[in-house]
């Protein structure tokens, strides 16, 4: 098993991002969206770097945690990217009304599955070795 301080982990966080990414930009209809989706990646990272910095906690030794986030949400849109563009292609033509009155979006329950998944796996990972 791979350990939590191993360096490897920089290059799992990168492939994380990029996966992240290549599941996102398919549903997204304009660089605004692009935009948006691609500071998710950037704020979980800034998220981890205030919690190793306030709980004395190694920066490297969290980032199964990152890459548990990030692969987490990134499953849990593969398959709807056709889903996902009918909502954002609502969502840009009724910026002002509620998400609710829109498209259903059927990846939110995916995401609801995998994300505790793969954040739960990844908190284990972290605490048992």
């Amino acid at each position: 098993m791979l350990e939590k301080s191993s360096p490897l982990w920089w290059l799992f966080a990168a492939v994380s991002v990029y996966l992240y990414l290549a599941a996102m930009f398919p549903g997204m209809i304009n660089r605004r969206q692009m935009a948006w989706v691609s500071c998710g990646p950037v704020v979980g990272f800034l998220a981890i770097v205030a919690y190793s910095a306030n709980y004395d906690w190694p920066l490297n030794e969290l980032l199964p945690v990152y890459c548990g986030v990030i692969l987490g949400i990134a499953l849990g849109v593969v398959g709807h990217s056709k889903a996902m563009r009918t909502f954002m292609t609502w969502r840009a033509e009724n910026p002002g009304k509620p998400d609710d009155e829109g498209p259903g979006v059927p990846w939110m329950l995916q995401i609801a599955f995998t994300l505790p998944v793969f954040l739960g796996g990844a908190l284990w990972y972290v605490n048992a070795y």
